[in-house]
């Protein structure tokens, strides 16, 4: 057995069943992530949301476009240069179903291990998320597809925030 292989297949199989999950909402996965930070960051701007989603200030502005004409997000008045973005009751209920559709995805990928074992799996996982140190504009990005209130203080990805960093 070769280790970068395991993971490698594993990550894949993940990464496969999570789209499936985000086609089955009607969006791509980029889309729930806008929406996802939109949703958690009331009143961002679209400067903050950019390097978020890893795109351009353009192709950002289109993605707003595309959630906006959809009804899932508004703009807010201007405030100085910027436009503040807000997750409507729509939005909000399509990301409902992305966190059922997401937390099935991941209930299908450890249903063949015992809850010892799947235990295991999340412990590690939350461990290896804590080793490195993360920008907080980085940390924001590896969690543009979680349910925020669900971790609460206990998110392994914000521990790994250097105070400091943006």
């Amino acid at each position: 057995m070769h280790t970068g292989n395991v993971v490698a297949a594993w990550i894949t199989a993940a990464v496969d069943r999570f789209h499936a999950a985000a086609r089955s909402t009607g969006l791509e996965q980029r889309d729930l992530s806008a929406l996802t930070l939109i949703a958690t960051h009331e009143g961002c701007s679209v400067e903050w949301l950019r390097g978020r989603v890893e795109l351009s200030q353009s192709g950002t502005v289109r993605l707003i476009d595309r959630l906006a004409r959809r009804r899932l997000v508004r703009r807010g008045p201007p405030v100085g240069r910027g436009v503040p973005l807000y997750a409507t009751d729509d939005g909000r209920a399509v990301l409902r179903r992305w966190q059922q559709a997401r937390d099935d995805a991941v209930a299908e990928l450890l249903s063949g291990l015992p809850a010892a074992r799947q235990t295991m799996v999340v412990q590690s996982l939350a461990a290896a998320l804590l080793a490195g140190t993360r920008r907080r504009s980085e940390a924001d990005a590896t969690c543009r597809t979680c349910s925020w209130a669900a971790c609460g203080s206990d998110c392994p990805v914000d521990g790994s925030v250097e105070e400091y960093a943006p």
